[in-house]
């Protein structure tokens, strides 16, 4: 018993030393370009492994004034939560919807809808960018706000498997008894089943809110004129290879990541909870 003890606890600590030497390996490139960014450029070429001599905040200060096609870093941070508040809430309250109607209503064809989701997961986007560039072209929704935003009134996908789940298992006592008193199906939807299943929707609109902040290639595709932070750092980062300012290129990314961050800081043990859970029952 003692030694078969010995070894479980090798092992713990063998896999807690992993772990600590994989976390390191992701922690380790944010402090790196954290403490470079406040170097001059000439002192990061002499040395990219030290500690700065001297902490100097301009390259902070200069990043506010770079632009790509005209757009500064305060234009992309606009453009990005724009696009991140209203992509988010119309994909949520779509996802929200299909998925309701599918776990709670049994028709004809609903089993397939569920399995579609997945299939549809699964083809490649690459397969249908032609496709969609042409009809973003014909419908004069190129390189519009309003074309990013309509392509964000799709039903399925992950928020549709995540929060199928979360509505699959709520108790459809409230909804019964709710349609004795004669609520109707939109009564029933947004003032039982949706307060019901907020927690998840939450986690899930967290998760939707950084994936569209993140998304590069939406917009360099069919709005590029919008600039986004994504789009931004990489038109930035282009720019920096002549230049070769690699202290200013780390300021800029920092700024860039400084939102998702403080979200997820925020957020992190509603999102670990709430996916998990949904995703298992689901």
């Amino acid at each position: 018993m003692e030694k078969r003890l010995f070894h479980e606890k090798v092992w713990i600590a063998i896999i807690f030393i992993v772990f600590v030497i994989y976390s390191i390996t992701l922690i380790f490139p944010f402090v790196w370009c954290f403490y470079n960014s406040f170097k001059s450029n000439n002192e990061f070429f002499l040395d990219v492994w030290s500690m700065p001599e001297e902490w100097q905040f301009s390259n902070w200060i200069d990043s506010f004034e770079l632009s790509v096609n005209g757009v500064n870093i305060l234009g992309m941070y606009a453009n990005s939560i724009f696009m991140t508040v209203c992509c988010t809430l119309i994909s949520i309250m779509m996802s929200a919807m299909t998925s309701y109607v599918i776990a709670k209503y049994k028709f004809p064809g609903s089993g397939f809808f569920y399995s579609a989701a997945f299939v549809l997961m699964m083809i490649p986007s690459m397969g249908s960018m032609s496709a969609m560039y042409k009809l973003y072209n014909d419908t004069g929704l190129y390189d519009t706000y309003l074309g990013i935003v309509i392509g964000s009134f799709g039903g399925f996908g992950t928020g549709f498997v995540l929060l199928y789940g979360f509505f699959k298992h709520l108790d459809w006592g409230y909804a019964e008894a709710a349609e004795i008193d004669g609520a109707g199906h939109y009564t029933i939807f947004f003032r039982i089943m949706f307060p019901m299943a907020l927690p998840g929707i939450l986690s899930v609109a967290i998760l939707s809110a950084i994936g569209v902040w993140n998304d590069y290639f939406t917009i360099y595709m069919y709005a590029p004129s919008k600039v986004t932070i994504a789009v931004g750092l990489q038109g930035l980062v282009d720019q920096m290879k002549y230049r070769a300012n690699y202290p200013l290129l780390f300021a800029v990314m920092l700024i860039s990541l400084i939102p998702i961050l403080v979200v997820f800081v925020l957020f992190q043990k509603t999102i670990m909870e709430n996916t998990t859970v949904g995703g298992l029952k689901g």
